[in-house]
Protein backbone atom coordinates (compact mmCIF):
# COMPACT_ATOMS: atom_id res chain seq x y z
CA UNK A 1 0.00 0.00 0.00
CA UNK A 2 1.21 3.49 -0.66
CA UNK A 3 0.02 6.59 1.07
CA UNK A 4 0.24 10.03 0.37
CA UNK A 5 1.14 9.77 -3.20
CA UNK A 6 -1.34 12.84 -3.98
CA UNK A 7 1.27 15.21 -3.33
CA UNK A 8 2.94 14.63 -6.63
CA UNK A 9 -0.09 15.70 -8.51
CA UNK A 10 -0.28 19.26 -9.86
CA UNK A 11 -1.36 21.84 -7.87
CA UNK A 12 -3.31 24.06 -10.37
CA UNK A 13 -4.18 24.28 -14.22
CA UNK A 14 -1.06 26.46 -14.92
CA UNK A 15 0.97 23.62 -12.94
CA UNK A 16 -0.77 21.18 -15.25
CA UNK A 17 -0.36 22.42 -18.61
CA UNK A 18 3.37 22.76 -18.20
CA UNK A 19 3.70 19.03 -16.98
CA UNK A 20 2.77 18.74 -13.83
CA UNK A 21 6.03 19.78 -11.98
CA UNK A 22 8.06 23.36 -12.51
CA UNK A 23 10.50 24.71 -9.99
CA UNK A 24 11.46 27.70 -12.11
CA UNK A 25 8.59 29.85 -12.84
CA UNK A 26 9.03 33.07 -13.13
CA UNK A 27 5.32 34.97 -12.37
CA UNK A 28 2.75 35.97 -9.95
CA UNK A 29 1.48 32.58 -9.33
CA UNK A 30 1.19 31.28 -5.90
CA UNK A 31 0.03 28.02 -6.32
CA UNK A 32 3.96 27.05 -7.91
CA UNK A 33 5.24 27.38 -4.18
CA UNK A 34 3.67 23.76 -3.91
CA UNK A 35 6.57 22.67 -6.20
CA UNK A 36 9.29 25.56 -4.47
CA UNK A 37 8.18 27.36 -1.66
CA UNK A 38 10.85 30.15 -3.10
CA UNK A 39 8.62 30.80 -6.18
CA UNK A 40 6.12 32.57 -3.54
CA UNK A 41 6.92 36.42 -4.57
CA UNK A 42 5.54 39.65 -2.45
CA UNK A 43 4.22 40.64 -5.61
CA UNK A 44 0.91 39.01 -5.39
CA UNK A 45 -1.07 40.11 -1.98
CA UNK A 46 -4.43 38.80 -0.71
CA UNK A 47 -5.34 36.31 -3.83
CA UNK A 48 -7.33 33.21 -2.66
CA UNK A 49 -6.89 30.03 -5.47
CA UNK A 50 -9.57 27.31 -6.12
CA UNK A 51 -8.17 24.13 -8.38
CA UNK A 52 -10.06 21.01 -8.74
CA UNK A 53 -8.80 17.88 -10.92
CA UNK A 54 -11.36 15.08 -12.31
CA UNK A 55 -9.49 11.97 -12.70
CA UNK A 56 -10.18 8.40 -13.82
CA UNK A 57 -13.31 5.99 -12.08
CA UNK A 58 -15.21 9.15 -10.42
CA UNK A 59 -12.18 10.19 -8.42
CA UNK A 60 -10.25 13.63 -8.63
CA UNK A 61 -8.20 15.75 -5.93
CA UNK A 62 -8.15 19.38 -5.67
CA UNK A 63 -6.29 22.32 -3.64
CA UNK A 64 -7.10 25.55 -1.96
CA UNK A 65 -4.52 28.63 -1.82
CA UNK A 66 -4.28 31.85 0.08
CA UNK A 67 -1.39 34.37 -0.23
CA UNK A 68 -0.37 37.81 1.47
CA UNK A 69 2.90 39.58 2.21
CA UNK A 70 4.41 40.65 5.10
CA UNK A 71 6.43 43.07 4.32
CA UNK A 72 8.86 44.04 0.80
CA UNK A 73 10.38 40.69 1.15
CA UNK A 74 8.72 38.57 3.11
CA UNK A 75 5.30 36.30 1.77
CA UNK A 76 3.35 33.48 3.16
CA UNK A 77 0.85 31.76 1.96
CA UNK A 78 -1.67 28.56 3.27
CA UNK A 79 -2.91 26.30 1.29
CA UNK A 80 -4.84 22.53 1.80
CA UNK A 81 -4.32 20.03 -0.75
CA UNK A 82 -6.88 16.51 -1.29
CA UNK A 83 -7.37 13.64 -3.16
CA UNK A 84 -10.36 11.39 -3.26
CA UNK A 85 -10.59 8.51 -4.57
CA UNK A 86 -15.12 7.60 -4.63
CA UNK A 87 -16.38 4.59 -3.22
CA UNK A 88 -15.33 1.21 -3.49
CA UNK A 89 -16.65 -2.21 -2.52
CA UNK A 90 -14.90 -3.77 0.77
CA UNK A 91 -14.33 -7.76 1.36
CA UNK A 92 -12.76 -9.37 4.03
CA UNK A 93 -10.11 -12.45 3.62
CA UNK A 94 -12.81 -15.00 2.58
CA UNK A 95 -14.10 -12.88 -0.32
CA UNK A 96 -17.25 -11.85 1.51
CA UNK A 97 -18.00 -8.59 0.85
CA UNK A 98 -18.10 -5.94 4.03
CA UNK A 99 -19.80 -3.07 2.06
CA UNK A 100 -18.64 0.24 0.77
CA UNK A 101 -15.68 1.97 1.81
CA UNK A 102 -14.01 5.32 1.04
CA UNK A 103 -10.63 6.50 0.46
CA UNK A 104 -9.20 10.53 0.83
CA UNK A 105 -6.04 12.18 1.12
CA UNK A 106 -5.03 15.84 2.60
CA UNK A 107 -2.41 17.97 3.15
CA UNK A 108 -2.33 21.58 5.14
CA UNK A 109 0.78 23.71 4.08
CA UNK A 110 2.22 26.82 5.50
CA UNK A 111 4.80 28.32 3.10
CA UNK A 112 6.88 31.15 3.76
CA UNK A 113 9.31 33.24 1.41
CA UNK A 114 12.05 35.49 2.00
CA UNK A 115 13.54 37.96 -0.82
CA UNK A 116 17.16 38.02 0.59
CA UNK A 117 18.29 40.48 -2.49
CA UNK A 118 17.88 41.41 -5.83
CA UNK A 119 18.21 38.39 -7.52
CA UNK A 120 17.80 35.45 -4.87
CA UNK A 121 14.84 34.55 -2.72
CA UNK A 122 14.21 31.29 -0.12
CA UNK A 123 11.13 29.77 1.07
CA UNK A 124 10.21 26.40 3.25
CA UNK A 125 7.53 24.82 4.10
CA UNK A 126 5.94 22.92 6.57
CA UNK A 127 2.76 20.21 5.67
CA UNK A 128 1.12 17.64 8.33
CA UNK A 129 -0.25 14.80 6.18
CA UNK A 130 -3.21 12.51 6.78
CA UNK A 131 -4.63 9.78 4.83
CA UNK A 132 -7.60 7.75 5.58
CA UNK A 133 -8.15 4.20 3.59
CA UNK A 134 -10.86 2.12 4.93
CA UNK A 135 -10.39 1.68 8.59
CA UNK A 136 -6.84 2.52 8.00
CA UNK A 137 -5.59 5.54 8.83
CA UNK A 138 -1.70 7.28 8.34
CA UNK A 139 -0.64 10.19 9.64
CA UNK A 140 3.04 12.38 8.21
CA UNK A 141 4.61 15.09 8.49
CA UNK A 142 6.94 16.93 5.74
CA UNK A 143 8.63 19.85 5.00
CA UNK A 144 9.59 21.68 1.46
CA UNK A 145 12.92 24.24 1.24
CA UNK A 146 13.76 26.37 -2.22
CA UNK A 147 16.07 28.80 -3.56
CA UNK A 148 14.83 30.88 -6.40
CA UNK A 149 17.09 33.11 -8.71
CA UNK A 150 15.85 35.43 -10.55
CA UNK A 151 17.15 38.29 -13.30
CA UNK A 152 14.85 40.50 -14.47
CA UNK A 153 16.90 42.20 -16.99
CA UNK A 154 17.92 39.36 -18.53
CA UNK A 155 14.31 37.79 -17.93
CA UNK A 156 15.92 34.11 -16.85
CA UNK A 157 15.25 32.40 -13.67
CA UNK A 158 16.38 29.20 -12.35
CA UNK A 159 14.95 27.64 -9.17
CA UNK A 160 15.94 24.30 -6.65
CA UNK A 161 13.83 22.67 -4.71
CA UNK A 162 13.70 19.18 -2.26
CA UNK A 163 9.93 18.63 -1.69
CA UNK A 164 8.60 16.29 0.82
CA UNK A 165 10.95 15.46 3.07
CA UNK A 166 9.88 13.37 5.85
CA UNK A 167 7.76 10.61 6.68
CA UNK A 168 4.93 8.50 8.68
CA UNK A 169 4.50 9.46 12.12
CA UNK A 170 1.81 7.36 12.75
CA UNK A 171 0.22 4.72 10.70
CA UNK A 172 -1.36 0.82 10.68
CA UNK A 173 0.99 -1.68 11.52
CA UNK A 174 -0.48 -5.12 10.07
CA UNK A 175 0.09 -3.86 6.70
CA UNK A 176 2.93 -3.53 4.39
CA UNK A 177 3.91 0.10 3.39
CA UNK A 178 5.98 0.60 0.07
CA UNK A 179 7.31 3.34 2.18
CA UNK A 180 7.26 5.23 5.41
CA UNK A 181 8.56 8.36 4.19
CA UNK A 182 6.71 10.55 1.63
CA UNK A 183 7.57 10.98 -1.94
CA UNK A 184 10.73 13.34 -1.86
CA UNK A 185 11.84 14.79 -4.90
CA UNK A 186 14.75 16.76 -5.42
CA UNK A 187 14.38 18.45 -8.79
CA UNK A 188 16.11 22.17 -10.37
CA UNK A 189 14.55 23.72 -13.11
CA UNK A 190 15.66 27.13 -15.72
CA UNK A 191 13.19 29.84 -17.21
CA UNK A 192 13.76 31.78 -19.90
CA UNK A 193 11.48 34.32 -21.23
CA UNK A 194 11.96 36.93 -24.53
CA UNK A 195 11.72 40.57 -24.33
CA UNK A 196 10.79 40.72 -28.29
CA UNK A 197 8.40 37.60 -27.78
CA UNK A 198 5.39 36.84 -26.00
CA UNK A 199 6.91 33.79 -24.97
CA UNK A 200 9.11 31.42 -22.05
CA UNK A 201 10.53 28.12 -22.24
CA UNK A 202 11.21 26.00 -19.46
CA UNK A 203 13.47 22.99 -18.31
CA UNK A 204 12.94 21.07 -15.64
CA UNK A 205 15.40 18.10 -14.04
CA UNK A 206 12.64 16.22 -11.60
CA UNK A 207 13.45 13.33 -8.73
CA UNK A 208 17.34 13.66 -9.27
CA UNK A 209 17.34 11.78 -5.95
CA UNK A 210 16.42 8.53 -7.95
CA UNK A 211 18.41 6.87 -10.49
CA UNK A 212 16.80 3.19 -10.46
CA UNK A 213 14.02 2.25 -12.83
CA UNK A 214 14.39 -1.00 -13.00
CA UNK A 215 11.57 -3.45 -12.78
CA UNK A 216 10.65 -6.97 -12.74
CA UNK A 217 9.53 -9.56 -15.35
CA UNK A 218 8.83 -12.60 -16.01
CA UNK A 219 11.10 -12.52 -19.01
CA UNK A 220 14.01 -15.75 -19.17
CA UNK A 221 16.18 -12.37 -20.36
CA UNK A 222 17.96 -11.23 -17.05
CA UNK A 223 18.07 -7.74 -19.00
CA UNK A 224 14.59 -7.50 -19.94
CA UNK A 225 13.49 -5.18 -16.84
CA UNK A 226 16.50 -3.34 -17.05
CA UNK A 227 16.33 0.62 -17.94
CA UNK A 228 19.24 1.81 -19.87
CA UNK A 229 20.85 5.19 -18.24
CA UNK A 230 19.98 7.03 -21.14
CA UNK A 231 16.13 6.30 -20.49
CA UNK A 232 16.57 7.09 -16.47
CA UNK A 233 18.12 10.53 -17.40
CA UNK A 234 15.66 10.71 -19.88
CA UNK A 235 12.58 10.08 -17.43
CA UNK A 236 13.64 13.45 -15.53
CA UNK A 237 13.19 15.82 -18.05
CA UNK A 238 10.34 18.17 -18.15
CA UNK A 239 9.60 21.09 -21.53
CA UNK A 240 7.60 23.81 -21.18
CA UNK A 241 6.47 26.57 -23.84
CA UNK A 242 4.44 29.51 -21.87
CA UNK A 243 2.56 31.90 -24.17
CA UNK A 244 1.87 35.16 -22.25
CA UNK A 245 1.34 38.72 -23.66
CA UNK A 246 3.17 41.96 -21.53
CA UNK A 247 -0.31 42.85 -20.35
CA UNK A 248 -0.63 38.90 -18.58
CA UNK A 249 -4.71 38.91 -19.51
CA UNK A 250 -3.73 35.93 -20.76
CA UNK A 251 -1.62 32.14 -21.10
CA UNK A 252 -1.42 29.81 -22.59
CA UNK A 253 1.21 26.58 -21.99
CA UNK A 254 1.79 23.68 -23.56
CA UNK A 255 4.87 20.88 -21.88
CA UNK A 256 6.20 17.41 -22.11
CA UNK A 257 6.50 15.18 -19.01
CA UNK A 258 9.07 12.35 -19.77
CA UNK A 259 8.74 10.17 -17.17
CA UNK A 260 5.20 9.84 -17.70
CA UNK A 261 5.83 9.65 -21.72
CA UNK A 262 8.24 6.61 -21.55
CA UNK A 263 6.45 4.73 -18.56
CA UNK A 264 2.86 5.29 -19.34
CA UNK A 265 2.98 4.77 -23.43
CA UNK A 266 1.19 2.00 -24.79
CA UNK A 267 3.25 0.26 -27.19
CA UNK A 268 0.85 -1.25 -29.21
CA UNK A 269 -0.93 2.25 -29.69
CA UNK A 270 -0.51 5.48 -30.61
CA UNK A 271 -0.02 7.27 -27.18
CA UNK A 272 0.60 11.19 -26.63
CA UNK A 273 0.93 10.27 -23.30
CA UNK A 274 3.23 12.38 -21.65
CA UNK A 275 1.39 15.69 -22.93
CA UNK A 276 0.18 18.46 -21.47
CA UNK A 277 -1.32 21.80 -22.23
CA UNK A 278 -3.83 24.66 -20.83
CA UNK A 279 -5.24 28.06 -21.21
CA UNK A 280 -6.29 31.04 -19.03
CA UNK A 281 -7.46 34.42 -18.66
CA UNK A 282 -7.68 37.45 -16.46
CA UNK A 283 -10.86 39.38 -16.27
CA UNK A 284 -10.33 42.20 -13.80
CA UNK A 285 -9.78 40.66 -10.63
CA UNK A 286 -10.74 36.77 -11.28
CA UNK A 287 -8.55 34.52 -13.32
CA UNK A 288 -9.33 31.27 -14.48
CA UNK A 289 -7.55 28.15 -16.29
CA UNK A 290 -7.87 25.18 -17.57
CA UNK A 291 -5.78 22.56 -18.58
CA UNK A 292 -5.27 18.55 -20.07
CA UNK A 293 -2.85 16.08 -19.10
CA UNK A 294 -2.74 12.86 -20.84
CA UNK A 295 -1.27 10.00 -19.29
CA UNK A 296 -2.38 6.90 -21.53
CA UNK A 297 -5.19 6.37 -23.63
CA UNK A 298 -7.18 5.63 -21.08
CA UNK A 299 -6.54 8.37 -18.57
CA UNK A 300 -6.54 11.84 -19.54
CA UNK A 301 -7.16 14.42 -16.41
CA UNK A 302 -9.15 17.87 -16.72
CA UNK A 303 -7.69 20.90 -14.54
CA UNK A 304 -9.97 23.93 -14.02
CA UNK A 305 -8.50 26.82 -11.77
CA UNK A 306 -9.76 30.33 -10.30
CA UNK A 307 -8.28 33.02 -8.50
CA UNK A 308 -9.55 35.90 -6.99
CA UNK A 309 -7.58 38.95 -6.43
CA UNK A 310 -9.19 39.55 -2.70
CA UNK A 311 -7.84 44.00 -3.12
CA UNK A 312 -10.61 43.62 -5.93
CA UNK A 313 -13.22 43.94 -3.14
CA UNK A 314 -11.84 46.63 -1.52
CA UNK A 315 -11.07 49.02 -4.29
CA UNK A 316 -15.01 48.60 -5.17
CA UNK A 317 -15.73 49.47 -1.46
CA UNK A 318 -13.68 52.82 -1.35
CA UNK A 319 -15.16 54.15 -4.43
Amino acid sequence: MVFDSFLEFPSSAHVAALGGHNVSYMGEDPMFSINNPASLTTDVDNLLYLNYSIYMANSGYGSALYSTKFSDVDAFAGSFQFAQYGKMKGFDENGVETGNFSAQEFALNATYSRKLNKYFTIGATFKPVLSTYESYTNFSLGADIGVMFCDTTHLVSAGLSVTNIGGRVYGPEDIHLTSDLLPMNVSIGVSKAFSKAPIALHLTLQKLQKWDYDYATNSIDENAGKVSVGEMFARKIILGLDIVPKSKKFWISIAYNFERGLALANEDLFSVAGLTGGVGFKIKMFSLGGAVAVYNSAGITGHISMAVDINGFNKKNSL
